[in-house]
């Protein structure tokens, strides 16, 4: 992937403070030192998304975390980073950005969102074949948006790297995000847990 630094500068000051907060200071010290240089290694070994994909800042987000775990030395267990990456989150400037999204007003919100992905990926697929692959189902859930993955590059990319086991932590971040759009995800089956499916149901918090 395309080296794109303004994520690790907008996360990692977060992910040191929470990490400073539970675990310690040398401990946070360590996995932003050397998380930076985890964090060009992953970008480069990663597969190439595509210009323009709509879901990419979702893997760029993924590895700085990722990242700042490695650069720690896995001295947190991945439900600890996971603490880490709902600290994030919850902080002040992601409530901001996502508050702005009532997904009781907008209950389609995702569902049209992911449309436009799906658009990208039919034009661009060929180029970029390792990407997410969405479906959607008009016949269930009509409340809210539903679609569903059937290949997650992320997923594919952190067991190549023999990080897997971080993947449920980064999968529960879906739920923090949408709560904070006053929304709720449903969800029955992820890739990472070795379902052949990621489901996304999100309606608004007070359907």
């Amino acid at each position: 992937m395309k080296y794109q630094g303004v994520y690790w500068d907008l996360f990692a000051p977060m992910i040191r403070k929470s990490i400073a907060k539970r675990y310690g200071k040398e401990l946070a010290d360590r996995s932003i030192r050397r998380g930076k240089a985890e964090y060009r290694g992953l970008l480069a070994r990663a597969d190439e998304l595509g210009p323009g994909n709509p879901m990419a800042s979702n893997a760029y987000f993924a590895y700085a975390f990722a990242a700042a775990w490695l650069g720690g030395g896995k001295r947190l267990t991945p439900e600890e980073m996971g603490e880490v990456m709902t600290d994030v989150l919850n902080g002040p400037l992601l409530r901001f950005v996502f508050g702005m999204t009532d997904l009781n007003r907008t209950p389609k919100k995702w569902y049209k969102d992911m449309k436009k992905y799906e658009a990208w990926y039919r034009k661009n697929g060929g180029d970029y074949p390792v990407n997410w692959v969405v479906n959607f189902d008009e016949s269930l859930h009509r409340e809210g948006s539903y679609y569903y993955f059937t290949r997650c590059p992320i997923c594919e990319f952190c067991e190549r790297e023999g990080i897997g086991e971080l993947m449920p932590a980064l999968c529960a971040t879906d739920e923090v995000m949408f709560r904070l759009q006053h929304g709720r995800l449903h969800r029955e089956h992820t890739i990472a847990g070795g379902d052949n499916v990621c489901d996304y149901w999100v309606t608004g918090d007070k359907a």
